[in-house]
């Protein structure tokens, strides 16, 4: 399947990084360093077809952060928050129907507070904030890897990709 996830606010992404990831330790890896790089307000968006590794790279990114949270995927409940050093909000919006606002889900509140990370940002329309860290994530033809390509949507955004280790 295509990625076609565009950021709706800015149309204006541009890439900064490709990671290929041989191995679920890579995609690790790369969680890991995002985490130790993430902070409040940063906000990150991540789209991929099922199974590509979005919630195992929060995973990582949320214990990268130095948080002991335990994350789970929030499927049904949609937003999970990790305290810690960085405080963390984790959505997830598989299961809502496209089109939705963020007014409607109520996550505008967490942008200026907390770091945040979107799953299947593509269900929510309009009203992403217009500065986001975008990772699409795509399966290759080699069993386990993956290609994650890091877009940014803003001069903030730009910069926190450029200080990945």
């Amino acid at each position: 399947m295509e990625n076609k996830f565009e950021h709706f606010v800015n149309n204006k992404e541009t890439l900064e990084e490709t990671v290929i990831s041989n191995s679920l330790k890579d995609t690790i890896e790369l969680g890991l360093s995002i985490g130790k790089n993430i902070s409040k307000e940063n906000i990150i968006l991540l789209s991929g077809d099922l199974g590509s590794g979005k919630t195992e790279l929060v995973r990582s990114i949320v214990k990268g952060s130095g948080s002991d949270g335990f994350v789970r995927s929030p499927t049904f409940v949609l937003i999970n928050n990790y305290d810690g050093p960085v405080k963390i909000t984790h959505c997830d919006f598989y299961r809502m129907q496209e089109g939705l606002e963020e007014e409607e889900i109520g996550i505008e509140e967490y942008f200026d507070e907390t770091a945040t990370l979107i799953e299947w940002p593509e269900r929510i329309a309009k009203g992403l904030p217009s500065d986001c860290v975008i990772i699409k994530i795509y399966f290759t033809k080699t069993e386990n890897q993956r290609k994650f390509l890091l877009y940014s949507s803003g001069k903030k955004s730009k910069k926190f990709i450029k200080g990945l280790e």
